[in-house]
């Protein structure tokens, strides 16, 4: 049994059992793959990263009267700060766990790391550029584009799907599922793979979609969807 079926066969577990449980902070194909199997289980999952487009994230499975949840999320910043694997190294050092680390985000000033709230004070004591850090609010972190696309394809397959999410050509999308960087429910896919309702697609570099709903063929046969888009 993999990380992915049996991490989310507990978490299900859990909320069939009307309890919350969360799992580590996961990579995106990982967190795709959980968060999938827990929708197929029928209970309530929610997912955060501490920012829109995040790569890595929490996955939260509650039960279904539950409307959200999951654990508070904070974000640490270290002025002059300037290398991902530095701050990473420095937190580790500081007893501060790799699961308990979200996305690293790295600009002019200094660097950002989302950690769980029940971190941040060992986080906030470490000096990777000479300066302890500060706790700065999540949603001055950079931002990704987030946004629901009704949207209307020749079929599910997903280079169709993944052209109408991201706003490229289908042969240029068509590209990188060749190439392997595209991934349905956390499995690498083949060009002819389709995608249907509840599904999680990640493709590196651009971001990730999960398709909301398939509301039927149009008079010309085409097939109306509902597409949930994350994009760095």
């Amino acid at each position: 049994m993999s990380r992915a079926t049996e991490g989310a066969d507990q978490l299900a577990a859990a909320a069939a059992g009307g309890r919350v449980a969360s799992s580590p902070f996961l990579p995106p194909r990982e967190a795709d793959a959980w968060s999938a199997r827990l929708r197929a289980a029928g209970v309530g999952v929610t997912v955060d990263g501490g920012r829109p487009g995040a790569d890595r994230r929490v996955v939260t499975a509650h039960p279904p009267e539950v409307p959200e949840a999951g654990p508070r999320l904070a974000a640490a910043w270290f002025a002059g700060a300037r290398d991902e694997g530095t701050v990473r190294a420095a937190l580790s050092t500081a007893g501060v766990d790799s699961d308990a680390i979200g996305d690293v985000l790295v600009d002019d000033r200094g660097a950002s790391a989302v950690v769980t709230a029940a971190v941040l004070e060992a986080a906030l004591r470490v000096r990777p550029a000479g300066e302890a850090g500060i706790e700065v609010p999540l949603h001055t972190l950079a931002q990704a584009r987030e946004r629901t696309r009704a949207a209307v394809v020749p079929s599910l397959r997903v280079d169709a799907l993944g052209a109408k999410a991201f706003g490229v050509s289908r042969s240029w999308f068509a590209k990188g599922i060749a190439a392997g960087r595209v991934h349905v429910n956390g499995r690498q896919v083949g060009k002819s793979a389709e995608a249907a309702a509840g599904d999680e697609v990640w493709a590196d570099g651009l971001g990730r979609f999960r398709v909301s709903a398939v509301h039927g063929e149009t008079r010309r046969g085409n097939l109306k969807v509902t597409i949930e888009v994350e994009q760095g």
